[in-house]
This record gives C-alpha cells, sequence and structure tokens, in this order.
C-alpha cells in the first residue's frame, strides 16, 4: 500500500536540500571574497545610504521628490571579515527559520492525512476546534497532535534513540530558536529555555556558538552549525514519518 506520508516527505527533503546546497555556496562564495579584500595590498570600501520619497509630500512636476534619511553605513578593509561573518550569521539563521517553517508544514500535512484516513483518531480529538488543513495551527498545538497521533511508540523512542534527543524539549528549541530568528532579529530571551540540565546541554549542543549566559543572546551561527540543524531537522521530520508510518502499517524505510 503507498505511503501517503512519503511525498509530504520528500517536499520537506528537498526544502532543506535546496537551503543546504545554497548555504554551502554561499558560505564559500563570501568567505573567499573576505579573503581577497583583506589580504596585504587589497583595498576595499563599500558605503551605502538610505535615499526615500515621501509619498504625500510635494513633487517636481508629479515626479516623487528623494531625500537622504541620514542613516548611512560603510565597510572598509579593516572591518570586512568581521561584516562577513556577520552577514554569514544572519543568512545562516534565515535558511534555518525558513526550514523550520517547512518542518511544521510537514506535521501539518502528516497530521491531516491522520485525520482524514483514521476515524478513531479524528474522533478522540475536542470538537471545539476545527482541524481541516487551513486551520491547523504549528507550534506546541500542532505537536500536541502529534504527540497524540504517534501514542506510546513516540513516547519510547522519545526516551531511547540514537542522539539522546527527547522529543518535546528537542522541539521546544528548536522553536525558540526560530521565533528568536523570526520575531526579535535573533535575539533569543535565554528565560525562553528552561533552567534545567538537559535543556541547558541541549541548546549549547545545537548551538555550540552559543551560551546561555546573558538575559538577551544574540545567536550566532556558522555553516557548520547551520549545516547540522538542517539535518537535525531532517531526521526529525524522517521521525515523525517513520513512527506515524508504523501507527499506521505503512512501509517507512526509503
Amino acid at each position: 500500500m503507498t505511503n501517503p506520508y512519503k511525498i509530504h516527505l520528500n517536499n520537506f527533503f528537498e526544502t532543506i536540500t535546496d537551503f543546504k546546497h545554497t548555504t554551502n555556496r554561499l558560505n564559500k562564495v563570501l568567505l573567499k571574497d573576505a579573503e581577497k579584500y583583506t589580504a596585504e595590498g587589497a583595498s576595499y570600501f563599500s558605503g551605502t545610504s538610505l535615499v526615500i520619497g515621501d509619498w504625500t509630500g510635494p513633487t517636481d512636476n508629479g515626479w516623487k521628490l528623494n531625500f537622504d534619511t541620514g542613516i548611512q553605513k560603510s565597510t572598509f578593509k579593516e572591518n570586512y571579515s568581521t561584516e562577513i561573518e556577520k552577514v554569514l550569521s544572519r543568512e545562516f539563521g534565515f535558511a534555518y527559520a525558513q526550514c523550520y517553517e517547512a518542518f511544521e508544514t510537514l506535521l501539518k500535512d502528516f497530521i491531516n492525512i491522520k485525520i482524514q484516513s483514521d476515524q478513531n483518531f479524528k474522533d478522540s480529538l475536542p470538537t471545539n476546534k476545527e482541524y481541516s488543513r487551513e486551520f491547523l495551527k504549528g507550534g506546541n498545538d500542532i505537536f500536541k497532535l502529534i504527540k497524540k497521533a504517534g501514542g506510546k511508540r513516540l513516547k519510547e523512542y522519545s526516551k531511547q534513540n540514537n542522539n539522546n534527543f527527547k522529543f518535546s524539549e528537542t522541539f521546544k528549541i528548536f522553536s525558540e530558536i526560530r521565533h528568536a530568528i523570526t520575531h526579535s532579529q535573533g535575539i533569543l530571551n535565554s528565560s525562553k529555555i528552561p533552567k534545567d540540565k538537559y535543556y541547558q546541554g541541549l541548546f549549547e549542543h545545537l548551538l555550540p556558538l552559543n551560551k546561555l549566559e546573558e538575559e538577551l543572546i544574540k545567536l550566532k551561527f556558522d555553516y557548520k552549525t547551520c549545516n547540522q540543524l538542517l539535518i537535525y531537522l531532517s531526521e526529525f521530520g524522517y521521525q515523525v514519518f517513520k513512527i506515524l508510518s508504523e501507527e499506521d502499517n505503512y512501509e517507512w524505510k526509503l
């Protein structure tokens, strides 16, 4: 019997692979560029000003008048390597956030299939909520449904697996990283990570360039960290696929 979950897993894997491919190239190109323009004898300067127009201001015979906001940024040879590190960290964070969104989409697609194909599961859900695909919410809401669909099998795999990743705790950290990138310009409030030995160790394993020592942490990424995070996201998605497939007696081996 065809596994209905597999097409969504493949779509998720394609997204992850695309970002792995792009970030790898971006990393190589920008690091090479920094090496070139910071070498002895090289020169470098880049400057940017923000020039805008007033939509409701006076015009020049209908043409919008532009003005300099006074906000500028300059990069010189002396700080070019540092600037490239910041740019790469930001782009790797954005890549992770996009792949996390794909991960949540995967979970929603899985639950949608489960609801449509398993009447017992559907009947077990509270009747005061809408569970059609367009109304499924992300975050804790979708993960609660995944845990319910996975049942005892998910709990067993969470307690014992090759990475020693507890599923709920891992999802929590993945979610908080994505939230900080998307909504707080990459700044994580450390209070979002429970002050628990397992949580703290897992966070610093996933993000080795970051320590939970300050209240506000500007998240840092390099290519190695980003690449490993995307692999972990892929593996998490695969674990959910495997669990739901086993629960529903579908072939899960790729």
